[in-house]
């Protein structure tokens, strides 16, 4: 999996471009790149997430580790951030640490990036539907082998 994050420090403030996806192949990454900001005085801490489409555990862990080890206590901010997404991390309870911000700047970025996005949902869900598929013949194989014979 390619790392389409991107990190630029302006002043005191960290921007961080997320990319599609923050997940187990890519967030392990993106935390190594964020530990070099440790110690710099980050008071802001921004995720421009307008194509972001899925975050996994990994990546939530990496959005608290940036709460919790740059700086003291950064503001964090999310910028467009999919329904979805903020649904996933108001679950976790993180949201009270996150101002969600909308910007319609960067929508003109968003619909040339619309067509690879769709692309990559597609992608996402077919991965999802065949990882849930080959654990269910896993999961039905284990029931047939477990059943007695009448």
């Amino acid at each position: 999996m390619e790392d389409d994050f991107n990190i630029k420090l302006d002043g005191t403030t960290l921007n961080v471009y997320l990319g599609f996806e923050l997940m187990n192949e890519n967030a392990p990454a993106l935390h190594n790149e964020l530990k070099k900001y440790r110690g710099q005085n980050i008071t802001k801490i921004v995720y421009d997430a307008t194509d972001l489409v899925y975050i996994s555990s990994s990546g939530i862990r990496v959005i608290s580790y940036t709460f919790q080890e740059l700086g003291k206590s950064p503001k964090i901010e999310f910028v467009n951030c999919a329904k979805k997404i903020y649904e996933t991390l108001d679950i976790v309870g993180i949201t009270s640490i996150i101002s969600f911000i909308q910007d319609d700047s960067k929508k003109g970025q968003a619909d040339l990036m619309d067509v690879r996005m769709r692309k990559k949902v597609r992608e996402l869900q077919q991965q999802q539907l065949d990882y849930f598929a080959a654990n269910n013949d896993v999961v039905m194989y284990q029931m047939k082998l477990g059943q007695e014979d009448d």
